[in-house]
């Protein structure tokens, strides 16, 4: 890694970032008319344009020969091919091989892992099927109507965005619970009926805390209010999608209700996996096939398109420029549809879980900056709340606008919201000073710059494939990313710390004992809090 930071290449980048000549926006569209013509992409119902960042011939062919440093194509073929590119946990990143069709390839996953994951959809199948068709009975024997899938991470925000993005009014109801705070899983369960919900228990370990106590509370819950025992409840109400089966099946959980999946499965890429198993069932099987194959599309693009013809490649390498050369340490990202409102929320996981690392392969510390920080909302509500701070802070963010041309799941007008998201992307890049409507007396708080970069994602209609396309370019998107900054972007030690600090300091407020040792910084916190709970008491 350190000779791409010490190449031609690299520096003739940093030259350019900080070149006080680089024309701005407005000005490279004044150049070039056909500029969009030249800096957009496109696959399948997905259209991206990028020719509203700093960006012109040149610094782009720097950017595509940093793939060439990196030796980007050799690494996207060990992706695929199952080597394990998890060094820090030495394992494969088969994500992909979730949503691979039967057909063969030699870059592809062994046939070993092509016929798990077929039998595995073959399972969702059929369990997803009996619930849509009413077969599936509860413990007193009512139909089931009604899912609460009990995850957090990437076992919740996965099948909630798809779930959300997707629904129409006749479909199931699937709730979703991840929180510890109580008052999430109380209000799921004050808006089901115990003996018509299904519990689905996503966790890859099986042992992650919070979703362990909701599914034991969720359990206690079920077996008070139909008066029957664990194991009852268990056999008729549970089911779990995880990689450790011994321990679902020392819940109670019966193996037939156990859908596994596998440690080369990270979480936040697990909605492709049994994880997804509450997007079949609220959605039908036949949609989570059309999500696979919409993410299997792009995953075909990324392995075999040239880089200056690649989405995510190309959308990597915008983003590496604005993070390593332009300084702007954020990113914001706005869908102009209600449906993906969860989708920011999504992407902060994605990107800053994976990508926010301070030390590279080599476990040396890195002296530039890797992930930014991801955040943003949907049109039109952030117009009323943040746009202001986009359009003329002097901090500059870079946006990802995402529109929508159709939505298939109703007839309803999106050219409001088109409008609006097209009136965003020309006032941040263009602004308005060189308007004539703007006279000399004009007051300076009143004139918009522009030369605020974004790219622009048009999706033709938003619906189960194209949902699968988009996911599928933002992963490949941060995989690009961490092969140039040369971190690991499948681990997160980061979450461990946090993790065990709270069993530990749970137990300080479980008992009376004051707060020593390493704790002396939060004793003060923790004696009040015990304080306040003896009052209570």
């Amino acid at each position: 890694m350190p000779r791409l930071f010490n190449s031609s290449t690299w520096k003739n980048l940093e030259e350019c970032g900080t070149d006080p000549n680089l024309g701005t926006i407005a000005e490279l569209f004044n150049e070039d008319p056909s500029r969009p013509e030249k800096f957009s992409l496109e696959l399948g119902g997905l259209y991206l344009d990028y020719s509203r960042n700093q960006i012109n011939e040149k610094i782009r062919d720097l950017l595509l020969t940093v793939c060439d440093h990196t030796h980007l194509r050799d690494q996207i073929t060990a992706m695929f091919s199952g080597k394990r590119i998890n060094t820090s946990e030495n394992r494969a990143v088969l994500h992909t091989a979730l949503r691979s069709s039967s057909i063969k390839s030699s870059e592809g996953p062994p046939d070993e892992i092509r016929a798990s994951t077929r039998k595995n959809l073959e399972q969702m199948r059929i369990l997803s099927n009996k619930f849509r068709d009413g077969a599936l009975i509860g413990a007193t024997g009512q139909k089931i109507d009604a899912v609460i899938n009990i995850g957090i991470g990437g076992s919740d925000l996965g099948p909630k965005l798809v779930y959300s993005a997707l629904r129409s009014d006749g479909d199931p109801r699937v709730l979703f619970v991840s929180n510890i705070d109580e008052s999430d899983l109380t209000e799921k369960l004050n808006n089901v009926n115990p003996a018509k919900t299904l519990f689905i228990i996503a966790s890859k370990t099986f042992t992650t805390a919070e979703t362990i106590t909701n599914a034991k509370k969720a359990l206690s819950w079920l077996t008070r209010t139909l008066n029957v025992n664990d194991k009852i409840a268990i056999e008729h109400h549970f089911v779990t999608t995880t990689a450790n089966p011994s321990a679902a099946e020392k819940f109670g959980i019966k193996p037939e209700n156990i859908f596994e999946f596998w440690d080369w499965v990270g979480g936040r890429y697990s909605l492709w996996s049994a994880v997804g198993l509450p997007i079949s069932i609220g959605l039908g099987f036949e949609e989570f096939e059309a999500l696979l194959k919409g993410a299997e599309e792009m995953d075909l693009h990324f392995n075999s398109a040239p880089a200056a013809l690649n989405l995510p490649i190309m959308l990597a390498l915008v983003g590496i420029w604005h993070i390593n050369f332009r300084n702007h340490s954020a990113q914001a990202i706005l869908p102009y549809t209600e449906r993906l409102s969860l989708f920011p929320e999504y992407l902060q996981q994605l990107e800053m879980e994976s990508n926010g690392k301070m030390v590279d392969k080599s476990e040396s510390a890195i002296h530039y900056t890797t992930a930014p920080i991801i955040w943003g909302s949907r049109g039109t509500n952030f117009q009323h709340s943040f746009a202001q701070h986009l359009h003329q802070s002097p901090i500059v963010t870079p946006c990802d606008f995402i529109g929508v041309v159709k939505n298939s799941k109703n007839h309803q007008s999106v050219k409001p919201l088109l409008a609006n998201c097209l009136a965003q992307i020309e006032a941040l890049a263009f602004g308005n000073r060189n308007r004539e409507a703007l006279s000399k007396k004009t007051k300076p708080s009143r004139i918009i710059e522009g030369n605020r970069p974004s790219n622009v994602i048009i999706l033709d209609e938003l619906n189960a494939k194209t949902l699968g396309s988009l996911i599928a370019l933002y992963e490949h998107k941060v995989f690009v990313q961490g092969i140039i900054w040369n971190i690991n972007s499948f681990d997160q030690w980061g979450v461990e710390l946090g993790k065990s600090l709270a069993t530990t300091i749970e137990k300080k407020l479980n008992s009376n004992d004051k707060a020593h040792g390493k704790f002396n910084s939060s004793a003060n916190l923790i004696e009040r809090i015990n304080t306040l709970k003896q009052r209570s008491n």
